[in-house]
């Protein structure tokens, strides 16, 4: 049992820290020296010799991100894919990563985002888990996340954090399943926190993602790459592709644009095309992969 309460030194009362959750107690490590993590009010604290500390903001996330610049998401690009997921354009891949999640997984016990951005998978899939982490490089993108989880009642079992995917501040061995939906993916790092057994789940964009939109902003369409290479630790369990199409509201255009890759590498010209555009038909299509661990031993 882990002491998640913050004692008074002059009345001596308790306040709850806010972390209470145990497997994500037992789990997360300090990226500096590698220790365990306690939290002591609204602060994590490690149990090595330099007693590193990293605070809880405001917005709900702790910052564990120790020595690589901001990166990731920007905050318009942040707001956009929110406003864009909260509409219900990319629910039937939330649905099919938590089927695949609950029917590869180990178990239940923890779930790691690794890039998680504004929480969207993240708390579709961990909502099955008793304990989930979401990690990201994008202050601007945990911020949406961490009031995200507390507006949905999961800040108790969901702890975001500002860290690589490829440094995860957590121990060996410890999670069921990693995720990572249109994120890099550190194969490596997701060996070495996962479980014997345990899973890395990944979704990517297929070869006509978005087809119809890329036809608009460009004058010759390029299907998507879809090649993946992954090291030779990692075993393929399953592969399935989910296509489907769907209608574009006017308000979402942009957004999903913005979401996207294209945002950077369309001129401004070619990308006000889109402001001309009442409704847009388009091709939403994903590769979805599971992979374990097999060289693990049990």
């Amino acid at each position: 049992m882990y002491n998640n309460m913050l004692i008074c030194c002059f009345c001596g009362e308790g306040r709850a820290t806010f972390l209470e959750n145990e497997i994500l107690h037992a789990a997360l490590r300090c990226p500096l020296c590698g220790e365990a993590l306690t939290a002591v009010g609204a602060s994590l604290i490690c149990g090595g010799v330099r007693r590193h500390t990293y605070d809880m903001a405001r917005a709900g996330y702790v910052n564990l991100n120790t020595h690589l610049p901001q990166s990731g998401d920007t905050a318009e690009m942040a707001a956009a894919r929110q406003t864009f997921l909260r509409n219900g354009y990319y629910a039937p891949l939330a649905d099919a990563l938590t089927r695949l999640a609950l029917a590869h997984a180990p178990g239940t016990s923890l779930l790691c985002d690794a890039g998680c951005g504004e929480g969207y998978y993240t708390e579709a899939v961990g909502e099955k888990f008793a304990a989930v982490l979401g990690a990201d490089l994008s202050k601007y993108a945990l911020a949406l996340a961490g009031k995200r989880a507390k507006r949905a009642g999961l800040a108790g079992k969901l702890l975001y954090a500002t860290a690589s995917v490829y440094a995860l501040p957590l121990a060996d061995n410890t999670c069921d399943c990693v995720m990572s939906v249109f994120a890099p993916i550190a194969a490596d790092e997701a060996f070495r926190v996962l479980k014997p057994g345990g899973i890395l789940l990944t979704a990517a964009a297929g070869r006509d993602h978005l087809t119809e939109l890329k036809a608009v902003l460009y004058d010759t369409v390029i299907p998507n790459d879809t090649r993946r290479d992954y090291p030779e630790n990692l075993a393929l369990l399953h592969g399935e592709s989910l296509r489907y199409t769907a209608d574009i509201a006017e308000s979402d255009i942009y957004p999903l644009f913005t979401m996207t890759p294209y945002f950077y590498r369309t001129k401004k010209e070619r990308a006000a095309r889109l402001h001309a555009l009442h409704t847009l038909h388009v091709t939403l299509d994903f590769e979805l992969r599971v992979y374990n661990v097999y060289k693990k031993e049990e």
